[in-house]
């Protein structure tokens, strides 16, 4: 048993989840167009009991793939998932692959059997190795040249870029200015207006349209008698009479001061002109401003550029010209060395004591094929069988967004006793006795059962996810990005709410996040993905304070820290794939110390091994001093 720094026993002798080399690609297009795209490339892990897992990386490098093959969402590619000591999910790419070794080794072996035809296909297959080299490099210079041109090219899109921001601000501006003129004219044409004498003949109409309504009631009237309605009417009339005398009596005073205040049209005219003449200053003036920070934009000389970036294309062609001719000439020679091969004295193609043996080759060919589509059945099998299904349960999934996650037509009883529902055997008052529970278990009121998730806040819905997962009583959960979609405080609550129904009922957690702070703050043991493939793992602390892979090392290097002196002078690391060559010395996951793990080949691996030495030695002399 190990503690770590959550204070949560986690127990290193238990497995809960074993992944091995898992694989999910992703197959777009058709024939010859269509496109391999390698989501999950080959990831191994384990994760223990009571273990919070964190696996992290940017956005598209396959951690919510991960975690959606894990729990059956997607299918495998290759590889195989445990849970419990129970296989739940598996892949058969590698057989298929083995399949096509043994049809190829076959080949060859029946090949052996003459040995000009082998000669020729040994001939035949170092020239496609050959030329698959050079193909790589052709499309590393094609790539080169992209962004050799790019950055060429760039004082021209940055002039274009500053210039029309310029432009934008000077439109603006222009905007405001006949926007601010046209509201002041039409404040000052108001002047001219006697405004308490159009007031009063707004009360007067109104007064009006109130009399004859009221007069059309009464005429229309069938439930009055004619006197009373006469009566009504004289009286109507009355108070229409009054209404208006009041309104004279009230307006005329404020009608006659209004008028001493009424500018004349001359003035007004006078007062729009030189509004006017305002507005037109300030967009000569803006205007001039505007021409003379074009003029601190220094134009570059696009010819000179164009030049360079054909200069730049010729030299890049020049080179691909070379490798594609060094193709040729591995085809010609192969060719040649094909021809001179048949022109010497041949064999038999194949003599007639060579049959037995080609049968025997064939025979074992069928043999290993059988077994190899066997297992493809076996897995076949453990994907559909029910004892994975049975065993899969145990495992609950908490989704990154709270919204599209729920369904907004179901209340919240029904989203998280849904699992409850398919299952079977429960009965109603069971399933609301357990909503009731876990609502209250994860902090929400069992009243919010009846309720849409529409009526919840972004933690809250997060926390029914959470409920919705819990119900099933699982002891693993994969928590996919949960507070990705959540305000900074409501994080910290979902995180709390997190560790303490870790703590109290022994869950293990796969937390997939790229917040590498809030990561290192829950997390025991974290795996760093990059296009699909694991780069680093280790313990929480180690990593952060050991990054060995340049993607670490990029990934650590981008978060900010709460301090203005840091910040002032933090240096981002930029990660360049193309510094690692993996054409000959293939890389793999490899220990550089006790339980960190990098993916590095053997030239690299020497090199980190090197690096942590010295760093740790380092550490260690600091320590002492």
């Amino acid at each position: 048993m190990t503690k770590n720094n959550n204070h949560v026993d986690v127990d290193y002798s238990q497995k809960i989840l074993e992944v091995k080399n898992l694989k999910k690609y992703f197959y777009v297009g058709v024939g010859k167009n269509k496109l391999k795209v390698p989501a999950v490339d080959n990831v191994s892990f384990d994760i223990h009991k009571r273990e919070v897992f964190g696996l992290v990386g940017e956005s598209g490098c396959g951690k919510t793939t991960t975690g959606r093959t894990i729990i059956k969402l997607y299918t495998p590619t290759d590889g195989t998932v445990d849970l419990n000591g129970i296989r739940i999910g598996a892949g058969y790419d590698s057989i298929v692959e083995n399949i096509k070794k043994i049809k190829r080794e076959a080949k060859e072996k029946i090949l052996r059997l003459n040995p000009t035809s082998f000669k020729k296909y040994q001939i035949n297959q170092e020239a496609e190795k050959s030329i698959n080299f050079i193909k790589q490099d052709i499309d590393e210079l094609k790539q080169k040249q992209i962004a050799s041109t790019k950055e060429l090219m760039s004082p021209i899109e940055k002039y274009a870029d500053d210039l029309y921001q310029l432009k934008n601000l000077y439109t603006l501006d222009i905007a405001r200015f006949n926007y601010d003129f046209a509201l002041k004219k039409g404040e000052i044409e108001n002047l001219k207006h006697n405004k308490a004498e159009k007031e009063y003949k707004n009360e007067l109409l109104i007064a009006e349209n109130t009399y004859k309504h009221k007069l059309d009631g009464l005429k229309d009237s069938a439930a009055l008698t004619k006197e009373t309605i006469e009566e009504r009417i004289k009286n109507l009339k009355s108070i229409y009479q009054e209404t208006l005398s009041d309104l004279e009596k009230t307006y005329s005073p404020l009608i006659e001061q209004a008028e001493k205040d009424r500018l004349p049209n001359s003035e007004v005219k006078i007062r729009i002109q030189a509004l006017k003449k305002e507005r037109d200053d300030l967009i000569s003036k803006r205007h001039n401003q505007f021409e003379n920070d074009k003029q601190k934009f220094q134009k570059p000389d696009e010819a000179k550029i164009k030049e360079k970036v054909i200069e730049s294309k010729k030299e890049f062609k020049l080179q691909i010209d070379k490798k594609q001719q060094e193709i040729k000439d591995i085809k010609a020679k192969a060719k040649m060395s094909i021809l001179e091969i048949s022109k010497q004295k041949d064999e038999k193609h194949l003599a007639k004591s060579n049959k037995d043996e080609i049968d025997a080759i064939k025979k074992e060919r069928h043999e290993q094929i059988k077994l190899e589509k066997e297992q493809i059945r076996n897995v076949k099998d453990v994907n559909k069988s029910k004892e994975a299904l049975a065993a899969s349960r145990k495992m609950q999934m908490i989704f990154q967004d709270p919204i599209s996650s729920l369904n907004p037509r179901m209340t919240v009883k029904e989203i998280v006793s849904e699992g409850l529902v398919i299952l079977g055997g429960y009965s109603d008052e069971e399933i609301s006795k357990r909503v009731s529970d876990v609502l209250e278990l994860v902090g929400l009121s069992a009243e919010y059962a009846t309720r849409y998730p529409h009526e919840f806040s972004g933690g809250q819905r997060q926390r029914i996810g959470i409920a919705r997962a819990l119900i099933m009583n699982p002891n693993f959960i994969i928590a996919d990005e949960p507070i990705s979609a959540l305000d900074v405080s409501i994080r910290a609550q979902v995180i709390n709410l997190l560790r303490e129904l870790r703590e109290e009922l022994g869950l293990t957690i796969l937390f997939i996040a790229h917040d590498l702070s809030v990561v290192r703050f829950f997390c025991d043991r974290i795996a760093v993905m990059y296009y699909g493939k694991l780069v680093e793992l280790a313990p929480s602390e180690e990593l952060f304070a050991n990054p060995m892979h340049p993607y670490t090392k990029s990934l650590l290097s981008a978060i900010p820290q709460p301090d203005p002196d840091y910040e002032k002078g933090r240096q981002r690391i930029n990660y360049d794939p193309s510094q690692h060559d993996y054409r000959l010395d293939k890389p793999s996951l490899r220990e550089v110390a006790p339980g960190h793990m990098v993916f590095a080949n053997d030239k690299e691996y020497e090199i980190i091994k090197k690096e942590y030495e010295i760093s740790a030695h380092k550490k260690a002399t600091d320590l002492e001093d």
